[in-house]
């Protein structure tokens, strides 16, 4: 069978941003390696390669194809932000799926040839990226920055690593080298840099220090002495304006009991150097540590929600509150208490805007440190919390990742079960609209145990996980969701 291309004038015409049709387009095809569960191209029937607008699954340009046949696109429009999309049926159900991120196709400049990742769908993916050496890296952190490309940093590792799923589908050492430290925070900034700050040595001692990368100046960075939040147990979110906020936390060197409360702001200045961070005079109505901070919405002035931690008595906090940008403020939320108070959990938010908190620790009848398996659900309309399910026993309920994914459910993967082994569960979070419980379901397994890693959303959808294993196996991993929501 000879492949099939065809564009599609008309609708493409239909586009302001489309010209004149334009070149042949071929993507770099990544697949996981033959014999592995991810591996997309066993059993397939056919293959459709398209290019469209993001969010809009109507095709710019398509072609058809059976397996060892190349696919191309012929006659890909000119314009921005075009998406090159790869599915594979069996039996006339899409079983493998991938897509790139988003690409320009310009009448003045080459056709581009955009990596483009292909495997099964809801299976973890490892194919040959390059990755470093970094498969016990713990406790590190990762974010996306606005190019597409991912940095991994942090934890007990001085590396910083860029994974370019963009234009090579690769790992690259990115020039600066930064203090290994555990336990601590990361701010991304919508500009792509980053802060960490506080955080403990691997000796156990605090870092005073903080440290602002700059990935696209390479060598650029700021370390300087922290005169600002507490070093460890702190909790910050991006605000709309672009600014972050820190609150919390406390002096590893000094006494437990001595929680702060304080907050602080951060922002990018003139020039792309980072501020003097600025104390704000509103405090905390509790004082706490290992909370979370979750921005409740995308419009200016969005609260931001403060669940659990723990206070200077040692106790598991109760009580929510909200940071009101607009007012500067720390507000209490009457009635909004935790079913299951807990520390060093997470916090994501659903569709709705309901916020998911699951995992962490609380403390039993005794006073005794236990690991918390209630999820809890937070709703801003009624401002209160319900219980939404129980993790099962194999669940990772502290050092996970929780991701969310394109479609609007969470990926939940790794962590350490109640016994403290880290465990290789995925499980996938949806949230009822009807009866608003979380609907819990397995999806395939890592490769192997991992805890303390770090996962982030790449620009195409796929997930990548890095870091947190102790044994032989892949340094990262990639799982690939169903295509709903990435179109």
């Amino acid at each position: 069978m000879k492949l099939r291309a065809f564009a599609l004038g008309a609708l493409a015409c239909s586009w302001a941003a489309c010209a004149e049709t334009g070149p042949v387009l071929a993507p770099v095809i990544e697949v996981p390696p033959l014999g592995a569960s991810a591996y997309p191209y066993e059993g397939i029937e056919a293959l459709e390669l398209s290019i469209a607008r993001a969010g809009d699954d109507a095709p710019l340009a398509l072609a058809t194809a059976a397996l060892g046949e190349p696919l191309a696109l012929a006659d890909v429009p000119f314009g921005t932000g075009l998406i090159v999309h790869l599915s594979g049926t069996a039996a006339g159900v899409e079983v493998a799926y991938g897509r790139t991120c988003a690409i320009d196709v310009l009448e003045d400049g080459a056709a581009p040839a955009p990596h483009l990742y292909f495997s099964r769908i809801v299976r973890w993916g490892s194919p040959d990226t390059g990755a470093p050496a970094a498969s016990e890296r713990h406790g590190g952190h990762a974010y996306a920055l606005p190019d597409g490309r991912a940095v991994f940093l942090g934890g007990d590792s001085e590396r910083v690593d860029v994974f370019d799923p963009v234009n090579t589908g690769a790992f690259a050492l990115l020039g600066p080298s930064l203090l290994p430290r555990q336990r601590s925070l990361l701010l991304s900034f919508a500009s792509g840099q980053a802060l960490v700050l506080g955080g403990v040595d691997q000796d156990g001692a605090a870092l005073a220090t903080m440290e602002f990368l700059d990935p696209a100046a390479g060598e650029a960075r700021q370390r300087e002495t922290q005169d600002g939040p507490p070093l460890i147990g702190h909790a910050g979110v991006l605000l709309v304006d672009g600014s972050a906020i820190v609150a919390g936390g406390r002096d590893p060197d000094a006494d437990a009991s001595d929680i702060s409360g304080a907050a602080w702001r951060f922002r990018v200045g003139t020039g792309g150097v980072l501020d003097v961070p600025e104390l704000l005079p509103a405090t905390m109505n509790v004082a706490r540590s290992q909370h979370t901070m979750t921005r409740l919405g995308g419009e200016l002035g969005a609260d931001v929600l403060i669940v659990g931690g723990r206070d200077g008595a040692g106790q598991a906090v109760a009580q929510a509150e909200l940071y009101r940008p607009l007012r500067e403020s720390f507000e209490p939320i009457e009635g909004a208490l935790l079913q299951r108070p807990r520390w060093g959990h997470a916090a994501v938010r659903m569709p709705g805007g309901f916020v998911l908190v699951l995992g962490g620790t609380g403390l039993d009848p005794e006073g005794n440190p236990v690991p918390v398996a209630e999820m809890e659900l937070y709703d801003p309309v009624q401002g209160s919390f319900a219980l939404a399910g129980t993790l099962p026993a194999n669940a990772g309920l502290s050092e996970a990742t929780v991701t969310p994914l394109p479609d609007g459910r969470v990926l939940l993967a790794g962590g350490r079960d109640a016994a403290g082994a880290a465990v290789d569960t995925v499980l996938i979070a949806r949230l009822d609209p009807i009866d608003g419980e979380v609907d819990l379901s397995p999806s395939a397994r890592l490769a192997l145990p991992r805890a303390g890693h770090t996962a982030v959303s790449l620009c195409d959808g796929t997930v990548m996980v890095a870091g947190g294993a102790d044994g032989q196996g892949p340094a990262s991993e990639r799982y690939n969701p169903p295509s709903l929501g990435r179109r």
